[in-house]
């Protein structure tokens, strides 16, 4: 707690300033000729983060999860250096709802960590981060928060030149090479035209040491812990022998009689220094035993571990990430009629990625032998495969003289197939078909009230297929309506809201999807949630200096089609994965206090939050293990969530030698059990495991005329809240990431900029594992990349 303290107070004193600005986060007005953006209102006392391409342009990775990890509150799911999702103070998955433009893509990461999120970073024009309950807004999949990317595909203003074009070409040492080029031009007076592609390449990660961590070979810790060993993808040759050094005395009848009663070696010692002869019925002194070491425990030492062998499932190789290449491209094509009061646009996007996760598993569960001699077991590398297509539209109409100031209507149509691969072989795919509608409505503002009201409506149909499937062929359907209103009386503002949402989850078994042995999603029931979510905060404005703001949030929300329907071995996560149908909705409540500084060059925040979940869904150990696959199940239990964030930043003007902000950031969360559950404690332990771990962080940016530079250093702390796998999780090593971006820009070309720059990552090169991500045994980050690259605006 002293820690957690000092560094409360010391990360208000820097903070990388444009990355966050927390405070009050009044969405950013963008300059329309004609036509403005329609915006929705009332979202100014929502805890938002709000990322420009810029701020972009330096911690932009190939996941979505670690291009937010420098955000305080948020960290990356890390699965695999090609995978990874937003973790928002220790939810993720389910509970984050990721959207473009406003509507919910296709994300089956909460399905599947393996799948990455279905954005191209290449397009994205900025982002806006919901780090608490955003419910009311977009539905209870952002129980814990939204993620809302801001793409291009859609032009939404006329551009200022008939043609933009802007081009860009990376190449790394630790990162592959990318390309990527997009235009935009005006067609005819008020019609618009976009069009882009791009290409990443990767063939292998490097790292500065070995892929799996030194306790994988551990015989003390790996011995007979057969989810450690699968979790390090590791055969041991162990068993237990009699401890001899025990027994002071060797049996004497056991020796002369060994053949006559087939007695074993183990007969041999005892701890009597006599032995009877039934021949004439007197007791005799037995030998002593030269290996007996006195003070030891009768029952507890008894026996002891004998390691012979620990041996890879498939051989590794220093210095690299095993199965880590990467390829991905894509393409978009779109237009837009921008008028003096309408808007209207469409575009169609599609996309390609195939990667590799660092992990092996079985292409066919080997049958009892019955006796006879196993064959060798073969393992495969998993690969994801992953072909979307996307069809977009997007309108707004503004009102002049009406109650309602502005409509704005959103659809997004996602057709795609995602594989889970054995090396090449389809072990399944999922084929979904979903449909996004959106429509907002914003009222007229009045003197003190702004507000908008809307409806969203979601389907989704996904069909499996494969030899592996997990899960059956499902159908969900959402639909909810929703009013948030901001009150401004200057000093004191207030926000209420509330949303009311009906989910369907429909299972569709058929005769090719085999069961697991477990739970298995139970009958496979049909469900349907009925859910209430209520938003309300109040803004102290102090002086225009500083502001105290609470927030108050409830929030539900529906078990997905995984958590009640799945049962069989998800080989992915080499887990036997089990459903349970009658599950309940989840219900948190939470409250959050915030206080901030805004002084002329210096900026500071803090906030504490505490979320308490009834019936929180978790995926639990029952303690089986059944074909080198953990058996586990979803169960629900009540959890208490609590954290502090702290930031802080300093600009200065330096005149001749440039502009200049220093800054600093502190975060803490603990995911606690609250419920009286023996079974839990026994399973998972007071804490949940894998849970991120507390940070802090220094950064640095400035420019100097047409050069910038920006440097960031964050320092991971070792776990203190740890939760089991059945036995004790163990801790990560803290570590330091050290990233640098250094820029030119050349503004001599005449009919556009060219920008030069070289960025490094993990410039310590030092082996870096998240505490909270399922891979950490297997897979550390990626170790130092330079690359450089340049942009070309036309």
């Amino acid at each position: 707690m002293k820690r957690t303290v000092y560094f409360l107070v010391g990360g208000t004193l820097m903070y990388s300033p444009s990355i966050l600005k927390a405070q009050k986060s009044t969405p950013e007005k963008k300059i329309v000729k004609d036509i403005e953006s329609v915006q929705v209102q009332g979202k100014s006392n929502y805890n938002t983060v709000n990322i420009s391409r810029k701020k972009l342009d330096f911690i932009q990775s190939n996941t979505l999860g670690e291009t937010l990890s420098k955000i305080p509150g948020i960290q990356n799911s890390g699965y695999g250096p090609n995978s990874g999702a937003p973790v928002i103070r220790s939810l993720s998955g389910n509970r984050v709802k990721i959207l473009e433009n406003g509507t919910a893509v296709n994300d089956l990461s909460g399905i599947s960590p393996d799948f990455n999120t279905d954005i191209e970073m290449n397009n994205v024009q900025s982002i806006t981060v919901y780090k608490n309950s955003a419910s009311v807004l977009y539905g209870g999949k952002a129980i814990g928060g939204a993620i809302d990317i801001e793409t291009d595909y859609i032009a939404r203003q006329l551009p200022a030149k008939k043609i933009n074009i802007k081009g860009l070409l990376e190449g790394g040492s630790n990162s592959g090479q990318r390309q990527a080029f997009s235009a935009k031009g005006v067609i005819a007076k008020n019609w618009v035209w976009t069009v882009g592609a791009s290409n990443q390449k990767q063939e292998m990660v490097r790292i500065p040491g070995k892929s799996k961590d030194s306790r994988c070979y551990d015989p003390d810790l790996v011995g007979f812990n057969s989810i450690l060993q699968s979790l390090c993808q590791i055969d041991v040759n162990s068993r237990r022998v009699l401890n001899k050094s025990l027994f002071p005395y060797i049996s004497q009848f056991a020796k002369d009689h060994m053949i006559e009663y087939e007695l074993s070696e183990d007969d041999l010692y005892t701890f009597s220094s006599t032995y009877y002869n039934p021949a004439d019925g007197k007791h005799y002194p037995n030998p002593k035993n030269d290996l007996y070491v006195p003070g030891q425990d009768a029952v507890k030492d008894r026996y002891k571990s004998e390691v012979n062998g620990i041996k890879d499932y498939v051989e590794t190789k220093d210095g690299v990430i095993p199965n880590s290449h990467s390829e991905s491209n894509s393409f978009y094509v779109g237009t837009s009629y921008i008028g003096k009061s309408l808007y209207a646009g469409g575009a169609y996007q599609n996309s390609y990625s195939y990667f590799g996760v660092p992990g092996y598993a079985i292409p066919k569960i080997p049958k009892h032998s019955h006796g006879k001699p196993q064959p060798k077991i073969e393992y495969s590398p998993i690969n994801i495969r992953s072909l979307s297509h996307k069809a977009m539209f997007e309108s707004g109409y503004k009102f002049t003289h009406s109650p309602i100031s502005s409509i704005k209507l959103n659809y997004m149509g996602v057709f795609s197939k995602n594989a889970e691969l054995l090396d090449r072989y389809r072990a399944n795919q999922f084929a979904v078909n979903q449909h996004n509608g959106r429509l907002e409505i914003t009222q007229q503002k009045l003197k003190f009230l702004t507000g908008t009201t809307g409806l969203e409506v979601q389907y989704r149909d996904m069909e499996g297929t494969g030899g592996q499937r997990y899960l059956p062929n499902t159908i969900s359907r959402e639909i909810g309506i929703f009013t948030m209103q901001h009150l401004d009386f200057n000093i004191i503002q207030f926000d209420l809201g509330y949303r009311n949402d009906h989910v369907q989850r429909r299972a569709e078994a058929d005769n090719k999807y085999v069961r697991s042995r477990g739970l298995s999603g139970g009958k496979l029931s049909d469900r349907d949630f009925t859910l209430h979510q209520f938003h309300s905060s109040a803004q102290w404005n102090i002086f225009k200096k500083g502001y105290l703001k609470v927030q108050y949030n409830h929030s539900e929300r529906a078990p997905e089609v995984n958590e009640l329907y799945s049962g069989n071995n998800h080989f992915a996560i080499l887990t036997e994965e089990n459903g349970d149908d009658k599950l309940d909705k989840e219900t948190a409540n939470t409250i959050e206090i915030g206080a901030g500084v805004n002084l002329k060059n210096l900026r500071v925040s803090a906030s504490w939050y505490n979320t308490s979940f009834k019936n929180y869904i978790y995926l639990a150990h029952t303690g089986i293990s059944r074909n080198t696959f953990i058996v586990k199940e979803w169960r629900s239990d009540d959890t208490e969530i609590n954290g502090i964030e702290a930031e802080a930043t300093y600009k200065t003007d330096l005149g001749k030698i440039g502009k200049w902000e220093i800054g600093g950031y502190y975060d803490l969360v603990r995911n606690i059990s609250v419920a009286d559950s023996s079974i839990r404690k026994w399973s998972d332990g007071d804490y949940m495991p894998n849970m991120p771990t507390s940070r802090f962080g220094f950064s640095l940016e400035g420019s100097i005329q047409n050069f910038s530079m920006n440097v960031s250093l964050d320092h991971y702390l070792k776990q203190k809240y740890l939760g089991k796998n059945i036995n004790p999780e163990l801790p990560m090593p803290a570590f330091s990431l050290l990233n640098v971006r250094l820029a030119y820009k050349d503004n001599s070309l005449g009919i556009g900029d060219l920008e030069y720059y070289i960025i490094g990552n993990n410039l310590l090169n030092i082996e870096a594992r998240l505490q909270n991500s399922q891979l950490k045994f297997l897979s550390p980050l990626p170790g130092i990349n330079i690359s450089a690259g340049v942009k070309i605006t036309i």
